[in-house]
């Protein structure tokens, strides 16, 4: 009865693709138990489910997988030589599925070759998946391959199983469909590759049909919350309008789920807390557009009612209740609820309260206790825990600045009690230093409740601060290079280490300057800076030293040393201590500067009117209190600028009475400059949507320049001019302020002597087109006004000159900040208005306008 028969125990072609319903059978190797309990395979050798015979197994033969470990095949089958088998069992069926499991395989039999002697022999009969050599896209541009080959997971020599074809499919159709494309159909055929043994090819077209918008949104059963309401909230699911003709509309099934959350948020703040969507549906219009129909189901309107605090010792219920600042019967609002316990944008929450003051374990559990009235009353139930002190402060991811830079930085200092609010202001501190990017800082607070400790760790990114500026601007009707390089990182006491050179030593946040601007013998400005930030390294006490030198001349062909020449010489330098305060707070910082500055004036009656020839000397003192709290020093988003300079010489005059003025020499007068020096700004930066992406920036400005004795009059130098680009960046040009206004010709809208009194106001609507720290760029919208005075009596704050505009600004590291504006100036010109050498006669358009294009470089347009 024993045979050397081949014999099938069990269907040899189970694994085939034809022979198997691969949808409705997980594992085809299932099917086994369909076969009757009896069954005659093969030279009359019966197997019976009902009387089973034990067998050793022998050795076993692989065939078809030469390119496999045979060894490794009969592991993952579970059977080896010696091992005792009952026929028939699940044994075999489990050997299969072992098998099939590996996605290696698209036909698996065993069949027993022979019996000898109670011994039986198998063979194991494998037919490999194909593999794939290699794929092919048509149907969508050579751009959109480039994309899908980085969504979908498809690379030479993978095995090619029905979960590769259905997962490359699904990939190519979620791309596509996050584009707007609804009706995308992909294909994919397979074509056997002759060059290679047992691999196919794959041509996946893509056919991705007409974008689908979306044409209508409809809400049905709200009564409480009107429909353009709801449709304001959704942020990503917009409908297709005259007014967004450039703005998305299309369907992303992960954006509309976010907003269908959104929209019961907004009905829940409404005090609906059972709202739902009895229906939610995304139907098609026709072949190009989508509606989406909402039946909403509002329920009863609730209210706040008791709120009861349990466990609180630090603070006082009756202090807990303002900070939450909800009362009895307010409106159900769960959102603002959450808000005000956990994490408000203006600090006025519960947990703020608690982990500012070193509570950084405390726990609180808002629970509802009874719903009376439709009033929801609460017991904010809450553990306060210990107060948690700073322990270790790790520091990742400076490979440039040096660790004390970043930690004299930090406020969180081992020792003291844990407060957020000092995290956040650490995060801004290190924003403020721009050597690293700002969307990359992480800080990670590591609790170790065992001793009531934490310790902080901060992770930065270090970006390139140093700048390199090579341009050309135009300004005093003349095209003006600049080459500038500055090194915001500096390290000075490493100058002699050879290996700290890259290219220059860097790490210890100091900051040297080097700027060289010129047209040719008619201007050269050179300058030069040096800024410790940290003088003594224990406090921000700041030290500057410049010098600089400026000559400005009539002539390219007149020497200086010809009697006829026409120029000014400017040379100067200064020194400067800043300190950071802490009262009123500590975002307030002082400056004291003491400078002094030389100036030659050769036959230049028509820039100094009252002193065309000679020489002066300016002793100054300078004064600068400002309060900054904006949180970034590239693009801001909130926070403010206020600051007060006063700026003086000694009252030299007043010191000697008895000089007539009147009778004295120019040069005689003006030997050595007294004046006095006033200047207040303010800036603003307001969010206007929640992503704080659109930023509204309004400024104001206001200089003044007095003198001490009416006899001697005021100084020739120092005065302000307005118009242009502010000679981009040169604050002072030729001895004068130069002040930016958008729209006009530079310094178009003073006398040609230069002005005492000055107003500026300007208002800026930003949005960020990137924000990546290797190239900020975002554009503007403008409006400014401004003029200067020639004393109190003709000053009028509204008296001003008005444009507006609009313009863009790229920051790139290595460059600083560039800009360009267009502007529109609308306001004619005063007589005594021509500049530096200028024409009042600026040319209008047609509508009465004055258009401009402005070049800049730098943070702000002038200091005012």
């Amino acid at each position: 009865m024993k045979k050397s028969l081949s014999i099938l125990f069990l269907a040899c072609a189970l694994m085939s693709y034809g022979q198997i319903d691969t949808t409705s059978v997980k594992n085809p190797a299932d099917k086994i138990d369909s076969i009757s309990s009896s069954t005659t395979i093969g030279g009359g050798m019966n197997f019976s489910y009902t009387n089973t015979e034990k067998y050793t197994l022998g050795p076993i033969r692989i065939e078809g997988a030469d390119n496999f470990d045979p060894q490794a095949i009969k592991l993952i089958a579970g059977l080896k030589q010696g091992d005792q088998i009952t026929i028939p069992s699940d044994r075999i069926s489990n050997a299969i599925k072992n098998l099939w499991n590996e996605g290696l395989f698209s036909r698996i039999s065993i069949e027993a070759e022979r019996e000898v002697a109670g011994v039986i022999y198998l063979v194991i009969k494998l037919t490999p998946r194909p593999k794939l050599s290699r794929f092919r896209f048509t149907g969508v541009t050579k751009r959109e391959v480039d994309k899908i080959r980085e969504e979908v997971d498809l690379s030479s020599g993978q095995t090619i199983t029905e979960n590769l074809l259905f997962t490359t499919k699904n990939k190519i159709r979620g791309y596509f469909l996050e584009k707007g494309f609804n009706n995308i159909v992909v294909n994919i055929t397979q074509i056997q590759d002759t060059l290679i043994n047992n691999s196919e090819i794959f041509f996946i077209d893509i056919d991705k049909g007409k974008k689908v918008k979306i044409k209508e949104i409809i809400f049905d059963g709200n009564t409480t919350i009107k429909p353009w309401k709801l449709r304001k909230v959704m942020k990503d699911t917009k409908r297709r309008s005259i007014m967004r003709v450039f703005k998305r509309s299309k369907f992303n099934n992960t954006a509309y789920q976010r907003d269908k959350e959104a929209v019961l948020d907004k009905f829940r703040g409404a005090g609906l807390r059972d709202v739902h969507f009895a229906v939610d549906s995304v139907y098609k219009i026709d072949s190009k557009n989508l509606g989406i129909y909402f039946k909403v189901v509002e329920g009863e309107k609730y209210y706040f009612g008791d709120i009861t605090w349990i466990g609180n010792t630090k603070f006082s219920s009756g202090l807990l209740d303002t900070v939450l600042g909800i009362k009895y019967g307010d409106i159900y609002d769960k959102p603002l609820l959450d808000q005000r316990l956990k994490q408000s944008q203006d600090g006025r929450d519960i947990s703020s309260l608690y982990m500012d003051r070193g509570y950084l374990f405390y726990h609180l559990e808002p629970v509802e206790i009874g719903v009376k009235d439709n009033h929801i009353n609460y017991e904010m139930r809450m553990v306060e825990g210990k107060e948690a002190r700073v322990k270790n402060i790790i520091i990742k991811g400076n490979y440039k600045t040096n660790e004390h830079v970043i930690r004299r930085e930090i406020r969180t200092k081992p020792g003291d009690l844990f407060s957020r609010n000092d995290i956040i202001r650490t995060q801004r501190e290190l924003a403020q230093l721009g050597y690293f990017n700002e969307q990359g800082f992480q800080v990670n607070p590591i609790p170790n409740p065992q001793d009531g400790t934490v310790d902080i760790e901060y992770v930065v990114e270090e970006k390139s601060a140093d700048q390199i500026e090579l341009s050309g601007g135009y300004g005093a009707n003349r095209i003006i290079g600049t080459l500038g390089l500055t090194f915001s990182n500096f390290s000075i006491k490493n100058i002699f280490k050879p290996n700290s050179w890259s290219p220059l030593p860097t790490g210890d946040g100091q900051r040297l300057s080097i700027r060289a601007q010129t047209n040719g013998r008619i201007y050269q400005g050179y300058n030069f800076s040096f800024t410790e930030p940290w003088l003594g390294g224990k406090k921000p006490n700041s030290f500057t030293f410049y010098v600089n030198h400026t000559s400005f001349s009539t002539s390219t062909t007149i020497k200086k040393r010809d009697p006829s020449y026409q120029g000014v010489g400017i040379s100067g330098a200064g020194i400067g201590l800043g300190r950071r305060k802490k009262f009123p707070d500590d975002y307030f910082s002082a400056y004291y500067e003491l400078a002094y500055q030389y100036y030659d004036v050769r036959n230049y009656s028509s820039l100094f009117p009252s002193f065309s020839n000679g020489y002066a000397n300016d002793i100054s003192l300078k004064y600068a209190l400002q309060r900054n709290s904006v949180n970034s020093p590239i693009y801001p988003t909130e926070g403010s600028k206020i600051s007060f300079t006063a700026k003086g010489t000694l009252p030299y005059s007043l010191f000697d009475k008895s000089k007539d003025y009147s009778s004295l020499s120019a040069q005689e007068t003006f030997k050595y400059l007294e004046y006095y020096k006033l200047k207040f700004t303010f800036e603003y930066y307001m969010p206007l949507t929640p992503d704080k992406k659109l930023v509204l920036m309004p400024r104001v400005g206001f200089g003044y320049m007095g003198a001490y004795n009416k006899a001697k009059g005021l100084t020739p130098f120092e005065r302000f001019n307005l118009g242009g680009s502010g000679l981009s960046g040169v604050n002072q040009f030729g001895g004068r302020e130069i002040i930016a206004l958008r729209g006009y010709d530079d310094n178009a809208l003073s006398s040609s002597a230069g002005d005492p009194i000055i107003a500026k106001y300007t208002l800026e609507m930003r949005y960020p087109i990137s924000l990546n720290p290797q190239a900020t760029f975002f554009v503007l919208a403008f409006a400014e006004a401004g003029n200067t005075f020639t004393s109190f009596k003709t000053f009028n704050p509204f008296n001003v000159k008005r444009s507006v505009g609009a313009g863009v600004r790229i920051f790139l590291p290595m460059f600083g900040m560039l800009g360009l504006d267009y502007g529109w100036g609308f306001d004619k010109l005063d007589p005594h208005s021509s500049g530096y050498g200028g024409s009042i006669d600026q040319s209008i358009d047609s509508k009465g306008y004055f258009p401009k294009f402005t070049f800049t470089i730098g943070m702000n347009l002038g200091e005012l």
